[in-house]
């Protein structure tokens, strides 16, 4: 017979046991992953139970975004209403998307990528926005041969591209300008939810902090066409690298009264250089929606909409306090680089006390000048360009042993150049470096220098620039120059802005 301690013993085990029956059979329930425990992980669930429902009206096609609980996205804004549609190519995909994967694009909850072939990077879907142009015009076209080589590599897009005598570059090029409308067909087809859609290539960096903001001021349901304009033929575009914002309104009215609208623009694209210049015809035609800054009256969106880098950028008086958007031509580093810096600015709780809801204030052109630029100049540097080109000093007719004698000058440096009324230093300003310097110092509009063999040029605004390749003999180098004296001057004169001057919109 038990003992009493026996039997408590046993009537314990079996009482534990009993309770671990009930809590498995509980756990089964509480920790699949349709439970609730599991909510803030599914695809589509966001931080204040907030869920997307972006897409095709299909449940099956339905995408939903996945939030990783990621601390360097804490205070990025909320971009839910804003859908991201990135444009690369196959042969460079892998050498630019996953630099964006990394950064930017690791804190939104959805983002489309277009190439020109079906590809996965690090699990993420790259859609190929040729496969619907029109088979007839596709089949024996040479703008098509990458595609086609492309889809029958057997290996890695580089060993297949290695041996080719024609230029990649080129290629691509023959076949980026078919893209533009296809993606835009593609992308309101999967995702016809958005209030904005932002077009960018994979060297496109976007500021998403002052986006929000900028957009949060306009009206989606109004037909918006957003960019920094290029021109072709008298007509306006915006520039696909710099970005263009489409409102819902108007990617709505373009594309789903009319299925196929890619198509119909097939052979205009063949005949054309540019997919952004083929996007803006295809939008006006069917919605009668123009780029706004090809308007007069518009204020321009360029700088806030650029086409420029960090370094690139042209410090002056009129862009100093302007808010921007978009950069672009950033190669990995440079995305890297300003995204850790962005990182920064979110963390810092001088500029972001709290949460998303307080996000830090608008990023300037003044900022990316005093943080990125002016601890880098200096008032000379050989080997460097620093790409003044606001007004050239050169001669066309420099006799044998003279600086520029032989030099096939283009003809934009010719018509830049003054050619009346020069001062006796304006006359000579083209023979060496230190004679261009005198010249800018001459000229009170004047920030900076460049010389190289002959050709003297100003520029009415600062910019870093880039290294040029070195010159073993002085005439053959380029040398830049800074007048620091003076950029010092506008610092001081510039210290501070007002209000933010958003780009205005015309009714």
């Amino acid at each position: 017979m038990l003992s009493r301690r026996a039997l408590t013993f046993l009537s314990l085990c079996l009482v534990t046991i009993l309770i671990l029956v009930l809590t498995s059979a509980r756990s089964r329930y509480e920790w699949s992953l349709d439970s609730a425990r599991y909510n803030h992980l599914l695809p589509g669930s966001l931080s204040g139970g907030h869920t997307i429902n972006a897409g095709t009206g299909n449940k099956n096609d339905v995408h939903v975004p996945q939030v990783t609980g990621d601390p360097a996205c804490h205070h990025f804004p909320d971009t839910r209403n804003i859908l991201l549609v990135m444009k690369t190519g196959a042969s460079e995909s892998f050498q630019r998307v996953p630099t964006q994967l990394m950064t930017v694009l690791r804190c939104l909850p959805d983002f489309l990528i277009f190439s020109d072939m079906n590809q996965t990077i690090a699990g993420h879907q790259i859609h190929d926005s040729l496969d619907t142009v029109l088979d007839d015009l596709r089949r024996e076209n040479e703008d098509f041969d990458l595609y086609r080589r492309q889809q029958a590599c057997l290996v890695d897009q580089a060993a297949c591209n290695k041996h080719v005598q024609a230029g990649i570059a080129e290629e691509g090029w023959n076949l980026d300008k078919y893209k533009n409308v296809h993606m835009a067909e593609k992308t309101y087809n999967l995702r016809p939810g958005y209030d904005w859609y932002l077009f960018v290539d994979a060297d496109t960096y976007v500021l998403w902090p002052n986006l929000v903001q900028w957009l949060r001021r306009l009206d989606p349901a109004r037909k918006l066409y957003l960019g920094s304009v290029s021109m072709l033929d008298d007509y306006g575009f915006g520039h696909g690298g710099s970005g263009y914002v489409v409102s819902q309104a108007a990617l709505k009215e373009m594309v789903a009264p009319h299925p196929g609208i890619g198509n119909r623009f097939d052979k205009e694209a063949s005949q054309s250089c540019c997919g952004d210049y083929i996007f803006a015809r295809a939008l006006e035609n069917t919605t009668q929606t123009r780029v706004t800054q090809s308007l007069p009256s518009n204020e321009l969106q360029w700088p806030t909409i650029n086409g420029e880098k960090p370094f690139t950028l042209p410090f002056q008086a009129k862009h100093w306090c302007q808010p921007i958007v978009t950069m672009h031509h950033m190669n990995s580093e440079e995305i890297s680089s300003f995204w850790e810096y962005e990182w920064q600015r979110f963390a810092n709780p001088a500029l972001s006390p709290s949460s998303p809801d307080h996000p830090p204030p608008p990023l300037r052109i003044r900022d990316i000048f005093h943080d990125f630029v002016k601890p880098r100049l200096t008032a000379i540097r050989r080997d460097w360009d620093n790409l003044s080109d606001d007004r050239f000093y050169l001669d066309q007719a420099a006799p044998p042993g003279a600086p520029g004698h032989g030099r096939a000058f283009e003809d934009w440096e010719v018509d830049r150049a003054k050619k009346k009324h020069l001062s006796p230093r304006e006359k000579v300003a083209h023979a060496s470096w230190q004679k261009c310097r005198d010249a800018c110092d001459e000229e009170p509009k004047c920030f900076q220098y460049r010389w190289q063999n002959g050709l003297c040029g100003l520029s009415w605004s600062f910019k870093l620039g880039a290294p040029a390749a070195k010159g073993e003999e002085e005439a053959a180098a380029f040398t830049s120059g800074w007048n620091m004296r003076r950029i010092k001057r506008f610092l001081e004169e510039m210290d501070g802005c007002d209000e933010v001057s958003w780009p205005k919109v015309d009714d």
